[in-house]
């Protein structure tokens, strides 16, 4: 194992954005930016052992500032996903957060992705992202620290381990937004990548893709992934939770229990035979597969091409969307006053 730590190169304000590139003993190898605490590079191999890059970004720092270019590899905090209206209350206290997407707040407002992160500690195979936010900071309520380490193991598992500390009663809900392709080309989408998601249900959304509070049924429905198939298969046929055009963008609703750790979904790609498989504690996974990105392509790396309309999928493990405004309904836990709160999610390569 080693770390190696070198420049990535400067935000147009001049600050400068450090890489750490984690690299196992089979050569699989991991790039975090201190940017965003995000994901930069991720290289693994194929059945032949031929290492690709598979997941999207960009190879100069200032693209990632971009909202339109999809959170590439972003951490996302103090909340993932949409809150609608942009409210929420605690104990009778209403907050207001940033309107940064129509009438609601998306991931938080993009503070915690946009901005630098502290290298708090770097391991053998880790290296620890932490993030402050002042009491109120977009709104949110309480003194709040964000500290995410990630660990590269020499069996090709990427681990991201969350800790939140607050001196309030507050809420989080922190993921991390990578975009897989599994082919490692250029020119491949992610239609003909298989996928299995352990999932009953989904949360019903409506025309602005924002919860009803209402679960729906997978049975029956282009949303069925509990059985291995190709993405491409039913992802433009019309239905009721899914925006004409755009494809996937939806949060399925695990069967695991509770907090349990387990296996949430698996993406395999047959030509390459990787296989990704998403383990989380957390009791839902949004599936988005990029297809609000520009469909002429946008800037993206010389290795593996622009990132582009379905290029590649994000699997982001969380608390259902707007769960801050269903907490008796939906499965959500309160950031509690001095009280740690953790979660897991590993992303496990392999390929056959």
């Amino acid at each position: 194992m080693s770390i190696v730590k070198t420049s990535f190169g400067k935000l147009p304000d001049g600050a400068e954005v450090d890489l750490y590139t984690i690299t196992n003993s089979r050569g699989a190898s991991v790039s975090l930016m201190t940017l965003g605490g995000g994901v930069q590079s991720l290289k693994v191999p194929d059945k032949n052992g031929v290492l690709a890059d598979v997941v999207l970004g960009f190879d100069e720092p200032k693209h990632y500032l971009n909202t339109d270019l999809g959170y590439q590899g972003l951490l996302v905090g103090r909340f993932a996903n949409r809150i609608r209206d942009a409210k929420f209350s605690i104990d009778g206290a209403e907050y207001h957060t940033p309107q940064n997407q129509g009438s609601w707040t998306l991931h938080g407002g993009g503070r915690f992705s946009f901005s630098l992160w502290d290298v708090a500690e770097t391991g053998e195979n880790s290296v620890t992202f932490k993030k402050f936010s002042p009491d109120g900071e977009d709104g949110f309520p309480g003194n709040f620290t964000l500290t995410v380490k990630y660990t590269f193991t020499d069996d090709n598992v990427l681990r991201l381990e969350y800790s939140v500390l607050s001196d309030k009663k507050t809420v989080a809900n922190p993921t991390n937004h990578a975009y897989f392709n599994l082919t490692g080309k250029a020119d491949a989408t992610i239609e003909n990548h298989y996928l299995m998601i352990d999932a009953d249900r989904f949360t019903e959304t409506d025309a602005d893709q924002l919860p009803t509070g209402e679960l729906g049924d997978v049975a029956g429905t282009m949303m069925d992934f509990r059985k291995a198939h190709k993405i491409g298969d039913r992802i433009d046929e019309p239905f009721r939770a899914v925006i004409d055009g755009v494809g996937y963008d939806n949060n399925y609703c695990l069967n695991k229990s509770g907090r349990e750790f387990a296996k949430a979904a698996v993406l395999f790609d047959e030509e390459s035979g990787r296989k990704l498989e998403v383990y989380t504690d957390l009791p839902g996974i949004q599936v988005y597969c990029g297809g609000w990105l520009e469909k002429e392509g946008n800037p993206g790396k010389r290795e593996n091409g622009k990132v582009i309309f379905r290029r590649g999928i994000a699997l982001e493990t969380q608390f259902y969307p707007d769960s801050v405004n269903f907490p008796d309904s939906f499965p959500f836990e309160y950031v509690m006053p001095n009280e740690e709160f953790k979660t897991v999610t590993e992303f496990r390569f392999s390929a056959e």
